[in-house]
């Protein structure tokens, strides 16, 4: 797992909280939020994109990302993370416009996250289907 990783891509600067990989090789894109953010999906969205585009081209190995490990071809995951009552409620309707290939899930972790790190939940980014 790597923190607050530099992405550069078509000259914009971003920063990833979370890039990790599982035992299986894919990758994971963890973006973390303490508060209600309006911009979590598409700030993450966006962050997955570049994420997806650097893997599809190999280059984690040439940068030295994950060394040893063979990662998967396949999209990586998409986890949004933040106290379980502060996902924004705009974020169904959001999510919603996702591509169905994007596979996303919320984390909702408990109010004294502080403290202790539990998580509440764990869901589907995407409960309606139907954009």
């Amino acid at each position: 797992m790597y923190g607050q990783v530099t992405e550069f891509a078509g000259g914009d600067r971003g920063i990833i909280d979370l890039l990790a990989v599982d035992r299986d090789g894919r990758l994971a894109v963890i973006e973390l939020k303490v508060d209600q953010d309006i911009h979590l999906p598409l700030q993450a969205l966006d962050y997955w994109m570049r994420v997806h585009w650097h893997l599809e081209r190999g280059e984690f190995a040439e940068r030295g990302y994950f060394s040893g490990i063979p990662l998967r071809a396949g999209p990586p995951r998409l986890l949004l993370v933040a106290p379980a009552l502060e996902f924004h409620p705009s974020k169904e309707t959001v999510l919603g416009f996702f591509r169905p290939d994007i596979p996303v899930e919320r984390v909702g972790l408990g109010i004294q996250w502080r403290q202790e790190l539990k998580v509440m939940f764990r869901a589907p980014g995407k409960t309606n289907s139907g954009t």
